[in-house]
């Protein structure tokens, strides 16, 4: 694919040459800010996941991996990887397949807004540094093995599509993303046709394409808005599922469940931390002042539109957010649809697009400062290169152990790794066990059922339900989710056994600091530094 920069006179070899070497440069930009220790912070839920559903005998019976799958496209994809292979190395996998997709979209939107390879490049050194320092609402995008990944890669290229005014070949690619993502390719499809619709395509004569025949050219564009129906079809269907066959005062509470309880940082502006709002807005601001450095451009003005579409999606959340004091019900059941998650991604794009755009350009590099413009380009690439120095201390080479998976940063994670690894090695497959608070890779590491984990929260209304029942009856003294404990030996042994027995805990994992500890109900069998394994004393039913 090429933009509309001249890219594709000379020599198609070397055109496809010089793009894919651009990739592969923008994939290895994506790598130093991505490659965490595994498992990062969502791929203990993605992939243990799509392992049990490509293999429903691992983990059997495990509250969270037998609820009802939100993302069926990225299992059926990554599943049978995982199930043939170590979950270690199906995230690194499906990381280097991301990132290369993630760049190959990228750069193929790039490629409609910028003329030069190396500002191509530097665009993706400035995206990478604004997603992580100009999000309102904490969404990221270049990162572990998880289905939102490959969604914004198709988005990204959609992007491209835009820029270039190819709208059905847009909606297609946001079509596919909406098959790996509902939300994030839900958002980018409504998106797109926003700027479709205000670049009055609906009424202009379609552009052949460089067909001859007008005919054919309306119905191969035809085709392809089909087809990213038909492909968002699969995702967004089996999404509006989760909340089918529940009465409405269970739909209500989930609602509650997943916007107050569980995600509010990424849905309820009122809880966002302090500073994102405005340093969103702030991004804003700049990138409209950047724009006013270059001449006008049409793809640059699809652009604009597309990302004025999505801070009009934001603005529609914060104004329901306010309806929150009359109208809670109302106002949860709206948020759960992460309104601020596209504006989280096109303003980054459109702000480090435009940065590059002004340092390709002399004459707006002239209006920034008076000197000449490779001074500008050197400081701004300086700064970006040091960004991306400073990312690779978080990879995982040889020698630091101070670096420690993002999915077991609320554990002390050697001695998590350590007591689980003992528990892959010395407990029954069937076994159910009682895990810490903190504790997000519990079954990545051991294949063994837990009774519930604050991270895998499920996506259907009934089992969010049960899922907050489980997290109060597990952690819980006051019926809230504030103060709870880390472990449940900490609210007794009377409670402990009662909780066992309700959902067929035979084993339990406990911090030697917990509070109580020492009056644990069964046989301790194994322990580190920091954690014990027990045994729970007598028979418990199978759940």
């Amino acid at each position: 694919m090429h933009g509309a920069t001249g890219e594709s006179g000379g020599d198609g070899t070397a055109g496809w040459a010089r793009a894919a070497a651009e990739c592969l440069l923008i994939a290895a930009v994506f790598a130093a800010a991505g490659a965490w220790p595994v498992p990062d912070i969502n791929e203990a839920v993605y992939l243990t996941k799509a392992r049990h559903a490509a293999d429903p005998q691992w983990g059997r019976g495990d509250f969270f991996l037998e609820t009802p799958d939100a993302h069926g496209i990225f299992y059926v994809v990554a599943g049978p990887i995982a199930a043939a292979m170590s979950l270690e190395q199906t995230a690194w996998i499906g990381r280097i397949a991301g990132w290369a997709l993630l760049a190959a979209g990228f750069r193929h939107a790039a490629a409609a807004l910028l003329s030069c390879g190396w500002a191509r490049v530097v665009a993706a050194c400035a995206f990478s540094f604004a997603l992580r320092n100009t999000t309102a609402a904490g969404e990221w995008v270049i990162g572990g093995c998880e289905a939102k990944v490959f969604a914004w890669a198709f988005v990204l290229g959609g992007l491209g599509e835009v820029a270039a005014g190819r709208f059905p070949a847009a909606l297609c690619l946001a079509g596919i993303g909406t098959a790996f993502h509902p939300i994030v390719g839900g958002w980018a499809l409504v998106a797109t046709a926003v700027t479709w619709i205000v670049s009055g395509m609906w009424t202009a004569r379609f552009e052949a394409g460089g067909h001859r025949s007008r005919g054919w050219a309306f119905w191969w564009h035809a085709a392809l808005v089909a087809g990213g129906v038909a492909a968002a079809a699969t995702g967004v269907v089996p999404a509006l599922g989760l909340t089918a066959g529940v009465d409405a005062v269970t739909r209500a509470a989930a609602a509650k469940v997943y916007v107050v309880d569980r995600l509010s940082h990424h849905l309820l502006p009122r809880t966002f931390a302090d500073g994102m709002i405005a340093r969103h807005l702030l991004a804003v601001v700049a990138w409209w002042l950047l724009t006013r450095l270059l001449p006008p451009s049409v793809p640059r003005w699809r652009i604009a539109t597309f990302t004025l579409a999505s801070l009009g999606i934001s603005a529609a959340g914060i104004g329901m957010s306010l309806l929150e004091p009359w109208a809670p019900g109302a106002t949860y059941s709206l948020l759960r649809y992460y309104w601020f998650r596209l504006a989280d991604v096109a303003v980054p794009f459109a702000l480090a697009t435009t940065l590059a755009a002004v340092l390709e350009d002399g004459g707006a590099c002239s209006r920034v400062a008076s000197c000449r413009p490779q001074w500008l380009r050197a400081v701004a690439i300086s700064l970006l290169a040091i960004d991306l120095g400073l990312q690779t201390l978080h990879w995982p080479l040889t020698g630091r152990d101070v670096v420690v998976p993002r999915a077991d940063a609320k554990l002390a994670a050697a001695a998590w790794a350590d007591i689980c690894d003992w528990v892959a090695d010395h407990t029954p497959p069937e076994a159910c066990f009682l895990t810490p608070r903190g504790s997000a890779s519990f079954t990545w590491r051991t294949g063994r059922r837990e009774v519930v984990s604050w991270k895998n929260s499920p996506q259907d209304a009934a089992s969010l339900v049960e899922w907050r029942k489980r997290i109060i009856d597990c952690f819980s003294r006051s019926g809230s989710l504030t103060e709870m404990e880390r472990s449940t030996i900490s609210l007794g042994p009377d409670r402990l056994r009662d909780v066992a027995m309700r959902y067929g805990a035979d084993h339990a994992i406990v911090p030697l600091d917990a509070p109580l500890v020492e009056s644990f109900p069964g046989e301790r069998l194994h322990a580190n530094s920091t954690y014990a394994v027990y045994r729970l004393a007598g028979e418990r039913p199978a759940k």
